[in-house]
């Protein structure tokens, strides 16, 4: 029978947490913390921990090992939820004879991203779903998504980083691995005293999945379970790192028996992340904040049964699989139907109570309020009011220069290039955005540039220009491998000191969302190539700039932070390798491996991957001789254009300029839709997993989905 459930103060709760923020300690605590920000955690309390509190909870149950329990949430949770289902749940636990330790482990930007989706409402009806989803994937990769997640994974990696003395600079140790260095010396001291259980929620998954090897490194003999639910750890990570120790023979096997809660897939398919996104939060994981799409994640069951020495592991126990709605036994039931659901659900949680306890006689658990994730119970969605669709198809432009960097990097020409571009393209009926010098952010750029191909109707042209700076970047999600090394090519909006730069991994998902029967063109005036360094040499005129800069060390420093992979601090390197070498699956289908189906940007710039581009004379030689070939009245295709121009550069050019389009759209009309309409079941029905729109439904499908696609992006600028 489930009995009232005490929730503890932020005192009573204090011998029951490890705090962390950055997968670090903190240096001082307070011993009777009244507030959340006076909770938290050092390595003295560790040791009280093992010293004095589980001691004495040890001395109040006689009779036998009790069970020590390590729960880890999930990564949409902040330190307030953390700390606040410690308080609800610590004393369940205490009552049925277990000790719980809750790590509560900040993620960074994560919430950002959270609150974002978790503020749409709903748009469309279940028919369209995977047009919706598909594009909320792509404003949420686009932003950022991915670098936020691998911002909480270093989090979660740095937790059980352990100490190091390097460069003259040292570091204690992560949190959990300071924690797992005195498990091991008190289960030593204290043989036969306490089994050892691990509890991960969601991506507390991931979290586990580098702290229990580590655990095992530092002398705990063994895990006696393992517990996930609804995990959100990639198979490949999780095949490295825990089920070698989980179906290993003998001595060999640290892991007695670990197990997964998870939905079916057809209740992750039902679920949904606040509205905005109509499927469970994992599958927004696998197509959005992963570096590649469709990445496969532990808890899906689309992906799990894929994995052969997985399969045959759940396969060895009927217990180490349970697909939620089941109510099998006791040990293995679970009713949750969201993904946020399964640590409040009173099924599961006593199913994984019993489990550890190893008796079914428990004090059941009783749900606690709300999750403590994003997600909330599934209801039924609305029909979608229909949008107006123009009857007019629309040209419109928009002209970005940036002349006025800081930091010794102005430009001469930048500006009177955009202005010259939309003088042309106004007088050729086109509605101009100019982005100059201050205007021309990344989020200001991002937002016109989302805001012309979200809005974009069949008929539309766009054209977008850009002037300035490029540079490259390293490259963090392993897309990038040519004999120049592992970079990603970027434009430098005007804050690009600032590590906000726009890599192509960011366009790319924008472009992928154009809809049937538009056309984009993009004139890029300016190196686009980390290759294009080696090319800077003798300035072909004495007032030439090149439109190249080396990215300072403080910015390329800043741009790794946003994107999740600092290496300021040895630690972070060594936090950063470690997620990375546990994700052998990393990155193998992003931006190189696009589709050539959805290829629909027609991109011209200013010279080859080798040759640097360059300004003199007030203006972009490309953009100078551009518009003057356009100011011949001849009709150009794309490619045509672009040879007219590197005619007209002449044999002893400094630059040539260069088109990038699929064959269909290299020899169409320049600056019109040229190419038959491909249906909406081209873009998404020739995509896996997708599903067609065709006929009376596809366009306010597609404006829907467009919509949605706004609105979430605008608001993950704001969060950002």
């Amino acid at each position: 029978m489930a009995t009232s459930i005490r929730s503890l103060s932020y005192s009573a709760v204090r011998p029951h947490v490890v705090v962390t923020e950055d997968g670090r300690l903190a240096e001082k605590s307070v011993k009777n913390p009244k507030t959340l920000d006076e909770l938290l955690t050092t390595s003295d309390d560790i040791d009280e921990i093992f010293h004095t509190h589980l001691p004495a909870f040890i001395d109040a149950h006689p009779g036998g090992p009790v069970p020590l329990v390590i729960w880890a949430h999930g990564g949409l949770v902040n330190k307030e939820a953390g700390v606040g289902y410690a308080q609800s749940t610590a004393d369940w636990w205490r009552r049925n004879g277990a000790y719980p330790v809750f790590m509560v482990w900040q993620s960074g930007g994560m919430s950002a991203i959270a609150d974002a989706v978790t503020g749409r409402r709903p748009v469309g009806a279940r028919g369209i779903t995977d047009v919706t989803d598909r594009v909320i994937e792509a404003a949420v990769r686009g932003i950022g998504g991915v670098g936020v997640w691998d911002d909480m994974k270093l989090d979660a990696a740095a937790c059980s980083t352990p100490e190091s003395r390097t460069a003259g600079k040292s570091y204690d140790g992560g949190g959990a691995w300071q924690f797992a260095r005195a498990l091991a010396a008190f289960m030593k001291a204290n043989p036969g005293a306490i089994t050892v259980h691990a509890v991960g929620h969601s991506a507390g998954s991931i979290f586990h999945s580098h702290f229990v090897p580590a655990a095992i490194e530092l002398g705990v003999p063994e895990f006696e379970s393992v517990s996930f639910l609804a995990p959100a750890v990639r198979i490949d990570t999780f095949a490295s790192q825990l089920l070698p120790l989980a179906d290993a023979q003998g001595a060999a096997r640290k892991v007695k028996e670990l197990s997964i809660f998870t939905m079916t897939d057809e209740f992750e398919r039902k679920d949904n992340v606040k509205w905005a996104y109509r499927k469970s939060l994992l599958y927004l994981v696998s197509n959005a904040f992963e570096p590649e799409r469709e990445a496969r994640i532990l808890g899906m069951e689309t992906y799990l049964r894929r994995h052969d020495r997985l399969a045959a592991y759940l396969r060895g126990n009927a217990e180490r699989l349970v697909l939620s709605k089941t109510e099998r036994d006791p040990r293995s039931s679970s009713l949750s139907t969201t993904h946020g659901g399964f640590d409040n659900d009173p099924e599961t949680m006593d199913s994984v109570a019993r489990r550890i306890t190893g008796t079914n006689a428990i004090i059941e658990f009783e749900t606690v309020g709300a999750s403590r994730t994003i997600e909330p119970a599934p209801e039924p969605l609305p029909e979608p009011l229909p949008l107006p669709v123009p009857v007019v198809p629309r040209k419109r432009g928009l002209c970005i220069g940036v002349d006025a960097y800081p930091g010794g990097d102005a430009l001469r020409g930048a500006v009177a290039d955009a202005r010259a571009w939309a003088d042309v393209l106004t007088s050729r009926d086109f509605e101009v955005t100019l982005l100059l010098d201050a205007d021309a952010t990344r989020d200001n750029i991002v937002q016109s540039m989302v805001s012309l191909v979200g809005s974009a109707t069949p008929g539309d042209v766009i054209a977008i220009q850009f002037s300035g700076h490029g540079t490259f970047v390293d490259d963090l999600d392993g897309d990038e491998q040519d004999e120049h090394g592992p970079y990603d090519e970027a434009w430098c909006p005007v804050d690009f000191r600032q590590g906000r730069l726009l890599v192509d991994d960011d366009l790319a998902p924008i472009w992928d969302l154009i809809p049937d029967g538009v056309s984009v063109t993009l004139f890029l005036d300016c190196c686009h190539s980390g290759s294009a360094s080696r090319a800077v040499t003798t300035p072909p005129t004495t007032d030439s700039l090149a439109r190249w800069v080396d990215m300072p060390a403080e910015a390329m420093e800043r741009y790794r932070e946003l994107r999740g992979a600092p290496v300021a601090e040895p630690w972070q390197t060594a936090a950063r390798e470690r997620v990375v070498a546990v994700e052998p699956g990393r990155a193998r289908n992003t931006t190189k491996a696009r589709p050539a189906i959805i290829r629909r940007e027609v991109t011209i710039s200013a010279c080859m991957p080798e040759e640097v581009a360059w300004e003199n004379n007030g203006h972009g030689v490309f953009t100078r001789t551009a518009l003057e070939v356009l100011s011949g009245g001849t009709s150009y295709t794309n490619r045509s254009f672009v040879d007219a121009v590197v005619a007209a550069l002449g044999d002893q050019r400094q630059q040539t300029p260069m088109l990038t389009a699929d064959e269909p759209l290299a020899d169409t009309t320049l600056l019109t839709v040229g190419v038959p309409d491909r249906t909406i079941s081209a873009l998404v029905g020739g995509m896996p997993g997708g599903t067609s729109q065709t006929g009376k439904d596809a366009a306010p499908s597609r404006n829907a989905a467009m919509a949605a696609f706004l609105r979430a992006t605008a608001d993950l600028l704001e969060a950002d």
